[in-house]
């Protein structure tokens, strides 16, 4: 019983991985038109490096070398060209084409949170490096230290206004002393999809502001702030995002050296997530479920 259970698991896995590829495939070919020209002196398509980075992220695997020994060893048969790629190679290759990973989650955004007559905006903390290490490095370019409760953090923010449906919309990555404020009416230009915009957008007390408040009241969208004990239960699902994001996808926990490769991983980290509860969406599966299936 328990070997036909692990084989209904694996043939699941490989639906899943067929769907997403398929998505990717199609998505990046309208991106970019010109991808098949050198296609074949390519071990794997541009579309399998996509779809790749999309399924590391997925698994919930950091390390390159980790993720392409159990791809070598599990999935080799859908992903013919992994055998013998580096993990460098890899990387290098991700590295090239992260510039497309968050056009294709923009292309699945609108189908999965449908109308965003409401949206919620928050911000979490990023630690890059712990704070006895700061003095022990050159620093991480972009982070700086911001007081977190009784400690201080040195790390960056992650801005970000996801849908009642706990999907991410728009975001951007800044220092982690950067007001909340500064980056409202930037995600709200980011979060319009087909020309829709929100009317009603939720966020805690760091983003009371009046000043705001009339910005937004001049785009006809509604600012509405709360105590945490007048808050409204959809505030909250800005806040299971980011505990999925971070739980399920570690992304407060990466191996990144750079600015770069940590936007890198944090974009890959949030297409994912999108690209996982758009799956489940269409394999008939719960949206937010997506740990039991990629795991």
């Amino acid at each position: 019983m328990a070997q036909a259970q692990h084989t209904l698991t694996l043939a699941s896995l490989e639906e899943a991985i067929t769907v997403l590829f398929c998505l990717v495939d199609d998505t990046y070919a309208l991106l970019n038109p010109k991808c098949q020209s050198h296609e074949s002196l390519k071990k794997l398509s541009d579309s399998e490096v996509l779809t790749l980075a999309l399924f590391q992220q997925l698994r919930g695997v950091e390390s390159e070398r980790s993720f392409l020994r159990d791809v070598q060893r599990f999935f080799v048969h859908l992903f013919p060209g992994v055998a013998g790629t580096h993990p460098s190679s890899l990387h290098r290759r991700v590295r090239r084409l992260r510039s497309y990973l968050e056009p294709l989650r923009r292309a699945v955004v609108a189908d999965l949170i449908g109308d965003p007559e409401t949206l919620v905006v928050d911000s979490t903390l990023l630690e890059v490096l712990h704070p006895r290490e700061v003095s022990q490095s050159a620093g991480f370019e972009g982070a700086a230290w911001v007081r977190w409760g009784s400690f201080s953090v040195y790390g960056l923010k992650l801005h970000l206004i996801c849908s009642l449906k706990r999907v991410p919309v728009s975001y951007e990555l800044t220092s982690a002393n950067t007001p909340e404020v500064l980056l409202v009416e930037e995600l709200l230009d980011e979060a319009m999809l087909d020309g829709a915009t929100a009317r009603k957008l939720f966020g805690d007390l760091a983003y009371r502001s009046g000043a705001l408040g009339k910005e937004l009241a001049g785009r006809n969208v509604l600012l509405a702030t709360e105590r945490a004990e007048r808050r409204p239960a959809v505030r909250q699902q800005v806040e299971v995002c980011f505990a999925a994001l971070k739980r399920v996808f570690g992304m407060d926990d990466t191996l990144a050296k750079t600015l770069v490769g940590l936007a890198t991983r944090i974009v890959a980290k949030i297409a994912a997530y999108t690209y996982g509860c758009y799956v489940n969406r269409l394999l008939g599966r719960p949206q937010g479920h997506i740990k039991e299936l990629w795991a």
